[in-house]
């Protein structure tokens, strides 16, 4: 059997026009994006603020920004603080204008 190997990372929602972006992280970047597209048609979406970024803007682009790849031996919250850390770091790369959808560990 194969097993699909799944994505995980940073990503980014983005309105190629005026550059704004939201930034987040997930284990699972293809079901994410499709998700989040899923919801957003929907006016659904469980990040608010992403929500109504897609109604201000719509065609919205998600994209991956940058792979991760745990060490089998980390902990989930080991996972999450290096998440949390590149997520903040991609922030400041992409400079003003460039809004998190995660804020806190969950």
């Amino acid at each position: 059997m194969n097993e699909k190997q799944l994505t995980a990372g940073i990503y980014r929602a983005f309105d190629p026009k005026s550059g704004e972006s939201l930034v987040g992280y997930t284990l699972n970047f293809e079901g994410t994006r499709k998700r989040l597209k899923f919801e957003l048609a929907l006016n659904a979406c469980s990040y608010k603020t992403l929500q109504t970024f897609w109604n201000e803007k719509g065609g919205l682009e998600i994209e991956l920004l940058e792979a991760y790849v745990p060490d089998v031996a980390m902990s989930d919250l080991e996972i999450d603080a290096h998440l949390h850390a590149k997520l903040f770091a991609w922030q400041e790369r992409l400079g003003a204008g460039t809004r998190l959808l995660q804020t806190q560990i969950e």
